[in-house]
């Protein structure tokens, strides 16, 4: 869950994982971070309170992620679709493409509904190439070190197995389902802190950069 504050800048409020069979999905919903509005604002795409993500791997290499962002104005649909699969012991091709509902813009002005779109789409890349750079640098640890925040790793794991097995040597525990909820409050209150502490801090730079301005000029 951390993954998506620190790299991708969003604000976990809930986030749960279920396994069964040959699905595994992702769900989460979170609010929008006060101190990443002026980055929404530079792009010019109106006020983000927050999103939901329903994303589900069928199989270990197709992916729908169902993402609604949750705006001022109203709730924009988009379909995040990726596929990945191996070209050689080393490396895999990874596909993906991004559909998003028309958002809806002050009088109904289509060209300006097709530009914001375009900007929000922008967006989710740059949010999925971000985990795309990661997956150029990853590895496997047989036995890592986790906290709580981290997840179900090893359930993870075990549900992945099934697909490396004869389907004769599928286990129950590979494909029985399991849910894991974690407990956000915690994170919750640390992220906080940090929010509003970074949103201090860009306050006092600004307060401190306008009197310089004068005695620079």
């Amino acid at each position: 869950m951390a993954h998506f504050f620190y790299v991708h800048h969003a604000f976990p409020t809930y986030f749960k994982n279920t396994f069964e069979g040959h699905t595994a999905t992702q769900l989460q919903k979170g609010v929008n971070r006060d101190d990443m509005r002026p980055a929404e604002v530079a792009i010019g795409a109106p006020k983000r309170l927050g999103n939901t993500s329903v994303a589900t791997y069928h199989g270990p290499s197709f992916m729908i992620d169902d993402l609604i962002y949750h705006y001022e104005h109203g709730d924009t649909r988009t379909v995040l679709i990726n596929c990945h699969y191996p070209i050689d012991e080393n490396s895999f091709m990874l596909l993906y493409g991004i559909s998003m509902q028309r958002p809806e813009v002050e009088d109904d002005d289509p060209a300006a509904a097709e530009a914001l779109a375009a900007k929000m789409v922008a967006t989710v890349r740059l949010g999925f190439e971000q985990d795309v750079e990661i997956w150029k640098n990853k590895t496997r640890i047989d036995n890592p070190l986790l906290c709580e925040e981290d997840g179900p790793v090893y359930q993870l794991r075990r549900w992945y197995e099934q697909f490396y097995v004869d389907v004769a040597d599928v286990r129950p525990e590979m494909t029985e389902r399991f849910e894991f909820e974690l407990d956000t409050t915690r994170p919750i209150e640390a992220w906080k802190r940090e929010v509003e502490e970074n949103v201090a801090r860009r306050a006092a730079e600004a307060a401190a950069a306008a009197v310089r301005e004068p005695q620079d000029a």
